[in-house]
């Protein structure tokens, strides 16, 4: 099992430099490099974001909505960004890949797509050169990144030499985009996922839509699945990850139970065993009371034949003997990833279906790891965003592991 516990090897994929956050000049270290700092130092400058309706949101697995991000002037500063890409033909055709097949044939109908070519000057405190209204804008989504960080508690968001991302998108009539996840668990890419040294934790976009959008006539609207009954107790039980262990289903015990969130712990040690010798156990387990309590026996991931997802799934299937410790956790299991649902276009089990519309100048944040989603048909407009993933630090070997 490869895994690394410094984000060095990946870094050479990049920015390496860091940026001071909040201030409009970065402040910067005597040789010039700019300072990474903690995030509350954003405490005085004006809050972005409503950040306990953000924790509670996006800690239930729900999408949060926020409008008039952006002003109107703004939002055509971004437009015309857009359009000079498009000129340039370097916004290209992009929908959903499917790995089962050598070509893609994206078409008229999939969305187009092109990088913000200013985004890496703005994680390295840069000016963006000619580009003054782009510089506001650019200090503004930082600025967010960094209240996002603090509101969600997820504190190495801050470092700007992760692999943050930002793209421009433009879809017009007839365009959609299926249902799909922005991120998985580390263990479910195989070794690489342990190779890089972040992940993506929140997915945001700022929506450049056509005025006046109407989800009747124009549809395009942005389709979340959460679950229907689960509350964030925060601080405790929340979607995404626990002591850096990512969410990867539900748990239900029976029907009138609230669903908890399922973690894969891929850096169990069994009891008893000592030494460096030992190769870390993935174990499932959900929270109860404040403590870990595993519903599957620990099994080691480099003995599967079939991927760490199909493992799971069919281990949930089997009547017999299987992973899981009680008939009650073995029925009540359901990974987030329900591809075979998705593909029938049911709805997941215990889930409720949000539309939220894509208003011009708001913008929308949710977790990466836990919610499903999907862009439904646009029916007439020009549906626009630039959008992106915050980056959080990859899961390092646990302290005193070995």
């Amino acid at each position: 099992m490869v895994r690394n516990s410094s984000w060095v090897m990946g870094s050479i994929f990049l920015l390496m430099v860091k940026q001071s956050t909040c201030a409009l000049t970065p402040s910067r270290t005597s040789n010039g490099t700019p300072h990474s700092v903690s995030s509350s130092q954003c405490t005085e400058e004006l809050a972005l974001i409503e950040p306990e309706r953000l924790r509670q949101t996006v800690g239930s697995g729900r999408v949060y909505q926020h409008e008039n991000f952006l002003s109107e002037e703004q939002v055509q500063v971004l437009l015309r960004d857009i359009q000079r890409l498009a000129d340039e033909r370097k916004m290209l055709p992009s929908g959903l890949s499917n790995t089962n097949k050598k070509e893609q044939n994206f078409d008229k109908n999939d969305r187009v797509v092109g990088p913000a070519p200013w985004w890496g000057d703005s994680l390295a405190g840069r000016d963006i050169e000619n580009f003054e209204h782009l510089q506001v804008i650019s200090k503004k989504i930082q600025k967010l990144r960094l209240q996002v960080s603090e509101a969600l508690d997820r504190p190495t968001m801050v470092e700007a030499g992760y692999a943050h991302e930002c793209y421009y998108s433009k879809s017009g009539e007839g365009s959609s985009l299926a249902r799909h996840l922005d991120e998985f668990h580390e263990e479910t890419k195989g070794p690489r996922g342990w190779l890089l040294p972040s992940r993506r934790s929140i997915s945001w976009l700022i929506y450049l839509s056509d005025e006046d959008w109407d989800v009747v006539v124009n549809g395009g609207e942005l389709r979340s699945f959460p679950q229907k009954e689960f509350i964030a107790e925060i601080g405790s039980t929340e979607v995404g990850s626990h002591k850096g262990n990512l969410q990867i289903g539900w748990l239900d015990r029976d029907v009138l139970s609230i669903p908890s969130p399922v973690y894969l712990d891929s850096w169990y040690k069994p009891p008893g065993k000592r030494g460096d010798a030992v190769e870390p156990h993935c174990a499932l387990y959900v929270v109860e009371d404040g403590s870990e309590k595993y519903i599957t026996m620990a099994w080691i991931s480099t003995m599967m034949v079939a991927s760490m997802t199909d493992f799971i799934k069919a281990q949930s299937k089997i009547k017999g003997q299987n992973i899981f410790i009680g008939q009650e956790f073995t029925t009540g299991f359901r990974l987030i990833e329900d591809r075979d649902t998705w593909v029938d276009g049911a709805f997941p089990p215990g889930t409720v279906t949000e539309d939220i519309p894509p208003v011009r100048g708001s913008i929308v944040m949710f977790d990466s790891v836990t919610v499903p989603h999907e862009v439904r048909v646009v029916k007439e407009g020009t549906r626009a965003a630039v959008a992106g993933w915050f980056h959080e630090e990859t899961q390092p070997i646990p302290e005193g592991f070995y």
